[in-house]
């Protein structure tokens, strides 16, 4: 995960007009199901919930959030916003970082139904990571769809009108510019917080490595190639650096620093993964006493 500025998101010509129509037909769609239903005694519950649902199952009501997946896509050069991963022979989901239909910690949730249409509630997903997978073989299973914890103490917003600022969200969201270093990566490809256990950050970090299924075997197998990668180019670096007095060694020096540098790069494909990975690589030991890369770290920094 790294930071994603939604604030950069370009939409299609007459984009937000249509979302703002598609949020009032569905507000009246609901209002008049209620006003029907309470004049005739059924279950006003359950005919709001109808209403919701069928509302949003609206084949062109989805194309609304479907035609923004393009542009959102875009900000981190078609990358899952969760796990980093191009993932190029499955499809994409625009997903909604807080659930538009249902909550699955909260069966009387009716959903965030009045964010359906809000693109600051997108977040672009792969399939892994949004929809339900088990994986029985390698002892995984996540995917996010309608979950959306809190942290304990939050107070949950439940309708339109609500303060969304009282919600503390227990899962790392790709939009807030401090969440993405909350979690970090071990040599094997497997994700692991970055905060001390016992800590509110590190039991956000957990959740959302099981509910975004950041640690399923593809994703784990993917980073481990690049902890490999960086491995091999930081000692790559590390012999050639004696000899870049050599104009030709120095070429060969710059293209790997340049290969280093495209890893760590927010856009790249497991970015932040590389960029733990290189982090690692600034302290090694070197005759049984820990000795500090400099030279690495004014690379990075």
């Amino acid at each position: 995960m790294r930071f994603v500025d939604i604030t950069e998101l370009e939409f299609p010509v007459g984009w937000q007009a249509r979302a703002d129509s598609a949020l009032a037909e569905l507000r009246a769609e609901i209002d008049a199901a209620v006003a029907v239903t309470a004049a005739s005694g059924g279950d006003v519950a359950a005919a709001r919930r109808k209403a919701i649902s069928d509302g949003l199952a609206k084949a062109a009501r989805m194309k609304v959030w479907q035609d923004l997946g393009p542009h959102l896509a875009a900000l981190m050069k078609r990358k899952c916003w969760y796990s980093e991963s191009l993932n190029p022979t499955a499809d994409k989901n625009v997903d909604h970082f807080r659930p538009k239909n249902r909550v699955a910690e909260d069966a009387a949730h009716e959903g965030y139904w009045w964010l359906a249409f809000d693109w600051r509630n997108f977040r672009y997903s792969s399939q892994w990571c949004n929809q339900r997978r088990v994986d029985k073989k390698n002892g995984s299973s996540g995917g996010k769809l309608d979950h959306f914890p809190l942290a304990p103490s939050s107070t949950r917003a439940f309708a339109e009108g609500d303060d969304l600022d009282c919600e503390d969200p227990a899962l790392l969201d790709p939009i807030d510019p401090d969440d993405w270093k909350l979690l970090t990566f071990r040599p094997d490809g497997h994700p692991t917080p970055s905060k001390p256990a016992g800590s509110a950050d590190h039991e956000r970090a957990e959740s959302s490595i099981r509910i975004y299924h950041l640690h399923c075997k593809e994703l784990v197998d993917d980073r481990r190639i690049v902890f490999g990668r960086i491995q091999r180019l930081v000692q790559g670096l590390e012999r050639l650096r004696p000899k870049i007095d050599d104009p030709k060694i120095r070429a060969v020096y710059k293209s790997h620093q340049v290969e280093l540098l495209k890893a760590v790069r927010p856009d790249s494909e497991y970015s932040a993964a590389a960029l733990a990975y290189t982090r690692a690589e600034i302290y090694t030991l070197s005759k049984g006493h820990q000795v500090r890369r400099d030279w690495l770290a004014e690379m990075l920094y």
